[in-house]
C-alpha cells in the first residue's frame, strides 16, 4: 500500500460545479471533483459513494475512500440542483491507500506527460 494525498481545490470545485446537473450527459462519477483531481494518474477513474475505481467503473480494482471524502460526495451530490451553492464547499484534502497492484498499473510516462504539458 502506498499513501497518496488528494487535494480538491477551489479551482477544481469551480471547474466541476455543473457536474451531474440535469442535462449534463457526463457520468457524475467520471467528472466529479475527486475524479478530476486524479485524472492525470488514472485517466479512466470512476468515483462512487464509498470507493474510487482507478481503472473505471467496471474494473475490479477499487480504493476505499475515507469518511471526509464520502461526506464530500454526499454534500456535492445533494447540491446537484443548486450548482452555484457547490462553490461554497471549502477546498479540502484527504489521503488514500493505493494498493500495490494498482500502483503497478500506472503508466509513469502518462503521468509525467500530463503534469508537464
Amino acid at each position: 500500500m502506498v499513501p497518496f494525498k488528494i487535494q480538491v481545490t477551489q479551482e477544481i470545485l469551480h471547474q466541476c460545479k455543473n457536474a451531474g446537473v440535469p442535462g449534463d450527459d457526463e457520468v457524475l462519477g467520471n467528472v466529479c471533483p475527486i475524479a478530476v483531481t486524479i485524472k492525470n494518474m488514472f485517466p479512466n477513474v470512476y468515483v462512487a459513494d464509498d470507493y474510487l475505481y482507478p481503472y473505471g467503473q467496471d474494473s475490479k480494482s477499487k480504493i476505499e475512500l475515507p469518511p471526509i471524502a464520502r461526506h464530500f460526495i454526499n454534500v456535492f451530490d445533494s447540491l446537484r440542483m443548486m450548482p452555484n451553492v457547490r462553490l461554497k464547499i471549502p477546498a479540502f484534502e484527504f489521503e488514500i491507500e493505493i494498493p500495490d497492484e494498482v500502483i503497478e498499473g500506472i503508466k509513469v510516462a502518462d503521468v509525467l506527460e500530463e503534469e508537464c504539458c
